[in-house]
């Protein structure tokens, strides 16, 4: 939900040209905050009319119905974020649906970044979450990400500077309930290294 998703969508926001998560986090971080390859609510991403990424997870079903839903959402929030990378839409309808602030306000505004200046996201991240901590009211979720999504100048396709390789980021993201729905509100990415037992 960084630079490579996540879409740091989560996760958002460090490193120039990766496309991430973190949904900022991308999203979520959402937004996505960060992932590998540049995917992530940072601002260098480049405008384009396709889906900008593909999201898989490998991460097991769960039989408890909120960890299941937490899962869920954070799955969601990565994908919104990826969508909305894909042409740099910062009014892309998934990312008010998956994300609130202050994630939605960062990867909004990582997007908006990437809009003006031409860039789009291309490639995709390989989900690995795990919720870590439920209540009520919010959750926590780790995972290790595994990205090859990367900045690109939208009308010429040609990567943004600097190109990192493909690469596992470890992302912690913050759910929270609200209105029945679990959104993600934060999201931080540690890019190159993920989280011990993931």
């Amino acid at each position: 939900m960084g630079n490579r998703w996540v879409r740091r969508r989560a996760v958002q926001a460090s490193r120039a040209p990766r496309v991430r998560a973190g949904l900022v986090g991308c999203v979520l971080a959402m937004v996505v905050v960060a992932g590998c390859g540049s995917s992530s609510p940072d601002r260098h991403s480049a405008v384009t009319t396709r889906p900008a990424a593909t999201v898989t997870s490998t991460t097991s079903t769960t039989t408890d119905p909120a960890m299941a839903a937490v899962l869920a959402a954070y799955r969601a929030g990565w994908a919104a974020y990826e969508q909305a990378l894909g042409s740099a839409d910062p009014q892309d309808p998934g990312l008010g649906a998956t994300m609130v602030d202050p994630l939605l306000q960062r990867v909004r505004a990582n997007l908006l970044g990437y809009q003006h200046d031409g860039i789009v996201g291309r490639g995709g991240v390989q989900l690995a979450p795990r919720v870590t901590a439920v209540s009520s009211a919010t959750a926590t979720v780790l995972d290790c990400m595994f990205s090859t999504s990367k900045l690109v100048y939208a009308d010429t396709g040609k990567p943004v500077p600097p190109v990192t390789p493909p690469e596992h980021d470890g992302v912690q993201s913050t759910l929270i309930l609200t209105g029945g729905t679990w959104k993600v509100s934060q999201q931080s990415v540690t890019e190159g290294k993920c989280p011990g037992g993931s």
